[in-house]
C-alpha cells in the first residue's frame, strides 16, 4: 500500500479508486467502497465564523453506511479527486505541516459517525 508523503494528506489513485480509506492516526485506518458514496459536499465550516483558528473548510461524505466529516484548509483539489473518482485516501497531518505549502490542502480532524439502521 503506497504511503504518504510527509507534506501531503490525500493520496491520489492513477485511474480509479476501488475505496477511499480515512487515516485518523497511524493505527486506525477505515475504509468505504467508493461505490457506496451517496453524495459529497464542501462548504464553509460554521463553526470558523467565531474562531478564526477553526479549520475554514468542512468536507462531508455521505455512505451508505456511514457519514464522514473531514476539517481543514484548501480542499477544492481533494474534492476535484473525489468527483473523478480518483481520491483513494485521506489522512490527518500533524500541525507543523499545516503552513509548509499554503497551496496544498491539510487535514486537521476526520470524524466518522456509523448511520444507524
Amino acid at each position: 500500500m503506497p504511503t504518504f508523503p510527509n507534506d501531503a494528506c490525500y493520496l491520489m489513485a492513477t485511474t480509479y479508486a476501488a475505496c477511499i480509506e480515512f487515516r485518523t492516526d497511524e493505527h486506525h485506518r477505515r475504509a468505504f467502497n467508493a461505490s457506496q458514496l451517496i453524495e459529497f459536499s464542501l462548504e464553509p465550516n460554521p463553526d470558523a465564523n467565531d474562531d478564526k483558528n477553526l479549520p475554514p473548510q468542512k468536507l462531508s461524505l455521505a455512505f451508505s453506511t456511514a457519514d464522514v466529516v473531514v476539517l481543514g484548509w484548501r480542499f477544492g483539489l481533494i474534492a476535484d479527486y473525489l468527483r473523478d473518482n480518483r481520491l483513494s485516501a485521506i489522512c490527518i497531518l500533524p500541525k507543523r505541516y499545516a503552513e509548509l505549502d499554503r497551496n496544498s490542502a491539510y487535514v486537521s480532524a476526520i470524524t466518522i459517525t456509523a448511520v444507524s439502521k
